[in-house]
């Protein structure tokens, strides 16, 4: 008895540093820190790489290096291998409608047909999957019919995260309806969710899209700020933190605490957001009759691998120059 307790221990020793060392991989992973990643996995035993959850990292180093067609690959041979395994087909996926954005017109609706079919395999497997159900939506909602997108297909994923997580079910059904041009619809669901979640971030962010969306430029700004107040993670206010400064180039309004915004923005480790919020800032600081700063923060953007950011920055630098010399 004492050899098989003593033999559960050592088990359970060995299997422990292997569970940490993949969640580092997880983490950095998380963060959109992808060289904090591979280093984190090279440290990985091969026993460590070879297992479902260092293989489904492998394919996540993969997605996250952007070499999304070797990732495509990858995870839809291992779903043929584990037919069962939910985090495998929610990368398939994830790696199919990244193939569908890039694809030529002529591939693109095969690659279409592997997200439904990875997709569908993920909450079939688990059908309160909201990640998965909310990537569904996004795709219904731009996806062409052709391509198998479906706005009734998005209502009905939206309720079923509704039945879930009431707060995020308002703000996807208030996205979808503003989307399809229902505002009156769309308004009655922020009103329901934010009467039930007064500090809901995601339900400001939601309305202030929608206002943009129709130059309201003073109520936009106004629920962007309360979007960034009441944020619960560094993700979401991020995204509101960005989008409060992109709106004050749109509007010209609120220069200040654009500028505001997007210097937090860009001053965040790993910022999804960290070029282009250069960008946005620099056009703040023209409008702000920050023109040498704007010069100065242009010089740093790099834009290499972002071709319409690139002519933006170009056009932009034509701008200051001017202005410099005026």
């Amino acid at each position: 008895m004492y050899k098989i307790v003593a033999s559960i221990i050592v088990s359970i020793a060995i299997a422990l540093p292997a569970i940490a060392s993949q969640q580092v991989v997880n983490e950095y992973l998380d963060k959109n820190d992808v060289k904090g990643a591979e280093i984190a996995f090279t440290s990985l035993t091969d026993l460590e790489k070879q297992s479902i959850s260092g293989k489904i990292l492998t394919g996540r180093l993969l997605l996250a290096k952007d070499e999304t067609e070797d990732a495509f690959d990858f995870f839809e041979e291992l779903s043929e291998q584990q037919a069962t395994n939910v985090d495998v087909f929610y990368y398939w996926g994830m790696s199919a409608v990244e193939m569908a954005q890039k694809a030529s017109i002529f591939s693109k609706l095969g690659y279409a047909e592997s997200y439904l079919e990875a997709m569908g395999k993920v909450i079939e497997l688990n059908p309160e999957h909201l990640d998965a159900l909310e990537h569904l939506i996004g795709f219904h909602l731009g996806a062409p019919s052709i391509a198998g997108g479906d706005t009734d297909k998005a209502v009905e994923y939206a309720h079923r995260i509704k039945a879930l997580d009431a707060e995020s079910g308002y703000a996807n059904l208030a996205r979808i309806y503003q989307q399809t041009e229902k505002e009156d619809s769309a308004n009655k669901m922020l009103d329901e969710g934010l009467k039930q979640f007064p500090q809901s971030s995601q339900l400001y962010f939601t309305r202030a899209q929608g206002l943009i969306e129709q130059e309201q430029w003073v109520d936009a700004h106004q629920n962007l700020a309360k979007a960034i107040k009441f944020s619960s993670t560094d993700d979401e206010k991020e995204l509101a933190l960005y989008q409060q400064g992109k709106t004050s180039t749109k509007s010209g309004l609120e220069l200040e605490q654009g500028i505001k915004a997007l210097e937090q923005v860009i001053t965040q480790p790993n910022s999804r957001y960290f070029s282009w919020g250069q960008y946005r800032l620099a056009q703040l600081y023209l409008k702000n009759d920050q023109a040498s700063q704007a010069k100065e923060l242009l010089a740093k953007v790099d834009s290499s691998e972002d071709d319409d950011l690139k002519k933006k920055v170009k056009k932009l630098k034509k701008k200051v120059k001017r202005k410099l010399k005026s």
